[in-house]
């Protein structure tokens, strides 16, 4: 039952100088890692990543244990990447995905995101803002 269950962090508020290797060395402490992605804004806002675990309970535990705790001068903000449980089952469809799309320029509007996204077929929005 564990492929239903989440296994990916954010990891926010980082500092400048943290490496995608620093993250997977510090997370592996508490379980193996799959991967780590550094998201690094050329804006200027601080970086952030994702970290992926191989199981739920190692994801959960780092969660527990890192939320909060110091990297190079900076207290890390450390949550599920997506909230479990929110994603709701969709039986309308044999087929339907949910895709993340984030870090866009400001400039960006709905119409521009439905515009890409429309080749594919029939889409729905759920918008957030992070600002």
């Amino acid at each position: 039952m564990d492929e239903d269950q989440p296994k990916t962090l954010y990891v926010g508020n980082l500092s400048r100088d943290v490496t995608e290797a620093l993250i997977l060395q510090v997370f592996s402490q508490i379980g193996p890692c799959k991967n780590c992605k550094m998201i690094i804004d050329t804006a200027g806002n601080d970086p952030y990543c994702f970290v992926e675990f191989y199981e739920n309970r190692h994801a959960a535990a780092a969660l527990a244990a890192m939320n909060g705790r110091k990297i190079l001068g900076k207290d890390m903000k450390v949550n599920w990447a997506s909230m479990p449980g929110s994603q709701k089952k969709d039986t309308s469809s044999k087929y339907h995905f949910h895709v993340f799309v984030g870090d866009l320029s400001p400039e960006i509007s709905t119409d521009d995101v439905r515009a890409a996204f429309a080749p594919f077929g029939k889409i729905s929005l759920s918008l957030r803002s992070g600002r």
